[in-house]
């Protein structure tokens, strides 16, 4: 399982600029530092240990450049090879440049990642990161219906004309024989195992007597479109909120969980699980833990910032409800709206 430290760099110009996108592919950067702890570009104490010359990436602008990308891949402070999301991946970052046609910082908008360099000699080192980033770009392109041919290197995107001039993976890559070309085979081989190991279960598909408008629900993998056509792979790997009130079997699924994907499309309700989660008993007090946390007019990231909390103060959360981008959201007792539990730590009454 991978190891995802949420350490946004809320300090930094990228994170508050906060400009929304839809991603369409992966930038893969390696750093160009002999330096393969998180804790360089990290400010998370707490999990990738402490960077005593204050030179992290959760400042306006790192080493005077307007940089941040969404993630760095690298040693946590137990030396671990953990990943550190420095941003929301529905956000533009600013990595990979500009090329002659633009910059996959924006248009078309990629999700970017740096791989921490060592000294480019340990072999398995080398191969303990790769791993975890293939791992990553499995689980991105899963979660945002990504294909593996949009996987590029920051020397690709370069040469595609929408980056800069750097050559970084391929020259570490090129020291033990390996190319892009593979890193994509691995990342694809990755999903088939995957979708291999689920068709291979025994497939049981519910029936829910009764599914509602607003519902989460996920997809059985023999499922078919209502009129019979078949449901790509990547719609039915991921888990779909329900449009409108169902209207006898047909029921119509349309926002990705991730809030990242709009299809509208009608499937019948047999092939259909409600999601469950255990909810917690509302009310109850929460103790902020992010820096600078947003107040959502609904429960969900694509719903208007209305506020937001800088005091790491003590709330009272009085109803929970899925949402797009958080994994459960909460509303505050206050009625200024909704922030995702994602960064609230629970207290006991």
């Amino acid at each position: 399982m991978l190891n995802i430290i949420k350490a946004y760099a809320v300090k930094n110009l990228c994170y508050i600029s906060a400009q929304k996108m839809v991603p369409k592919g992966i930038v893969v950067h390696s750093t160009g530092a002999n330096n393969p702890y998180l804790k360089r570009y990290v400010d998370a104490p707490e999990n990738v240990g402490v960077n005593q010359y204050g030179n992290h990436w959760n400042m306006a602008m790192p080493e005077g450049r307007k940089v941040c990308v969404h993630a760095f891949i690298g040693y946590d402070k137990n030396k671990q090879i953990s990943i550190a999301e420095l941003l929301p991946l529905n956000i533009c970052c600013w990595g990979v440049g500009r090329g002659k046609k633009g910059s996959y910082n924006y248009n078309p908008a990629y999700i970017q990642f740096e791989i921490c360099e060592d000294n480019l000699a340990d072999k398995k080192y080398y191969d303990d990161v790769f791993k975890v980033a293939a791992e990553y770009c499995a689980e991105l392109c899963r979660k945002y219906g990504i294909q593996t041919e949009n996987i590029v290197s920051h020397y690709e995107a370069y040469h595609l004309g929408y980056g800069c001039n750097h050559g970084d993976p391929e020259y570490w890559m090129k020291k033990f024989g390996e190319t892009m070309g593979d890193f994509r085979n691995r990342v694809s081989e990755i999903l088939k195992s995957n979708v291999d190991r689920k068709e291979n279960r025994e497939e049981t598909v519910v029936e829910n007597d009764i599914i509602k408008k607003g519902d989460l629900v996920s997809i059985a993998n023999n499922a078919t479109y209502y009129n019979g056509k078949a449901i790509p792979s990547w719609v039915k790997s991921q888990r779909w909120y329900v449009k409108n009130t169902p209207i006898g079997e047909r029921v119509v699924i349309d926002m990705n969980e991730m809030g990242t994907n709009y299809i509208c499309s009608p499937v019948h309700k047999k092939f259909l699980t409600v999601a469950k989660k255990e909810l917690s008993n509302c009310p109850y007090l929460v103790k902020i833990t992010a820096d600078c946390l947003n107040i959502r007019k609904d429960a969900g990231m694509n719903t208007a910032k209305v506020g937001e909390i800088t005091d790491h103060g003590v709330y009272t959360i009085v109803e929970e409800n899925n949402g797009a981008g958080a994994s459960l959201w909460g509303k505050l007792k206050s009625g200024a709206g909704w922030i995702s539990l994602d960064y609230v730590k629970k207290l006991n009454k």
